[in-house]
């Protein structure tokens, strides 16, 4: 990477850009919140005829998804077509990012954590908050909770390669908007954004835990409400490591490939 202030610069001019529309965020915590009381009703009504499913409580599920709703923008499960790698390679800007003495691959990566950040701070808080009023949620104290900002830290890297390899896609086809779309879907199915891992079929498990998106949300939501210890807790935190390095080494070889391209084309 070189010299880290230009990607720190990066990460500061993320979070500002961010920080510029309050509307936009305190209408996103409103979109959080309504959706935060669907699922918690849904598993409320489930839990009602069985105290325990598979070792998770009523409690624990809605913990679970209080904590998912907060975190959703802070990993940056859902993309914004705005300010994204196809988008400068749509419109010629990459041009200009070419010209800088900086990685592409890791200035969105630095961009990302200044993202992260800033939803951290604006919107974790209230949408968290709102299920703890309502439904009385708290992570557990536990000893493994010291290790959460190591996981969310290893989530949103995952979550930037993941994203950084599908918008390379625009180097070769101009727009990645389908292949967006497509890992939208993709990340809330195996991610376990919509259903906790858990309670998928065995068959079905097995897949979401071989692949890299349960690094994304399932990780850290599962830690900070206390499903993840011991060996488990162990190996969760290794699967995100291990997948962000290899996610990395793909998106640079994609990136010296797609530049090739583009100096071809007369980029």
């Amino acid at each position: 990477m070189g010299d880290l202030r230009p990607y720190l610069q990066y990460a500061r001019l993320a979070f500002q850009r961010r920080a510029a529309y309050r509307l936009a965020n305190w209408t996103g915590v409103a979109v959080n919140v309504f959706f935060l009381l669907v699922h918690a009703q849904v598993l409320i009504a489930f839990f009602r005829s069985r105290p325990l499913a598979l070792g998770w409580s009523a409690q624990d599920a809605v913990l679970y998804f209080t904590a998912s709703e907060a975190l959703l923008m802070v990993i940056g499960i859902f993309p914004d077509y705005r300010f994204n790698l196809s988008e400068r390679i749509r419109t010629g800007d990459v041009v200009s990012d070419l010209a800088r003495p900086v990685t592409l691959f890791w200035r969105d990566v630095a961009e990302r954590f200044g993202t992260a950040f800033y939803y951290l701070l604006a919107r974790f808080p209230p949408v968290f908050a709102a299920g703890a009023v309502l439904y009385g949620v708290m992570p557990p104290l536990r000893l493994e909770a010291c290790l959460f900002p190591v996981s969310l830290a290893l989530a949103v890297a995952v979550s930037a390669a993941l994203w950084y390899l599908v918008c390379s896609a625009a180097y070769f086809r101009q727009t990645a908007n389908g292949e967006l779309a497509a890992l939208v879907f993709v990340n809330t199915l195996f991610g376990g954004v919509f259903v906790p891992i858990d309670f998928y079929p065995d068959w079905l498990r097995v897949i979401s835990d071989l692949l890299p998106f349960r690094a994304t949300l399932y990780t850290p939501v599962a830690l900070f409400a206390g499903k993840l210890a011991g060996m488990e807790l162990a190996v969760a935190l290794a699967h995100q490591l291990f997948w962000f390095w290899v996610l990395a080494a793909a998106a640079l070889a994609i990136e010296g490939r797609g530049l090739r391209r583009l100096a071809t084309q007369g980029g």
